[in-house]
């Protein structure tokens, strides 16, 4: 059975990776709260438009690392510059646990992200 909402996603995750995606979806109700996340790829997303498409956010977790999903390949490969200590999917950010310095950056980054393409949309 799939995971139905983000609270059912989070109630299923021991409380090292419960407190990193808890403080990630704060940070995305805080900065966008007229986006709803929903569970898409059994992981929370954030959909800028109608179609997952038109841009996303996401956030997973793995044993060592939690990751940021974003649909442009090219945003990503332009953090590597500024984000030595991560590891990096094709389109996701790999960020130890308790690398602090790097999730700021990257919360920085998904606000950029964001406002560039929600500017014109609303």
């Amino acid at each position: 059975m799939g995971l139905a909402s983000i609270d059912d996603y989070i109630s299923s995750l021991d409380e090292n990776r419960k407190e990193c995606i808890c403080d990630f979806v704060a940070f995305m109700k805080t900065e966008f709260p007229g986006i709803t996340p929903r569970i898409c790829f059994a992981m929370p997303m954030w959909w800028i438009g109608m179609k997952m498409y038109d841009g996303y956010v996401g956030i997973s977790t793995a044993k060592k690392h939690y990751s940021i999903h974003f649909h442009d390949e090219e945003y990503i490969s332009d953090m590597k510059k500024s984000l030595l200590s991560c590891r990096f999917g094709k389109r996701c950010i790999n960020i130890k646990y308790d690398d602090e310095q790097s999730i700021s950056v990257v919360k920085q980054n998904v606000k950029d992200y964001f406002n560039s393409k929600l500017s014109g949309k609303f």
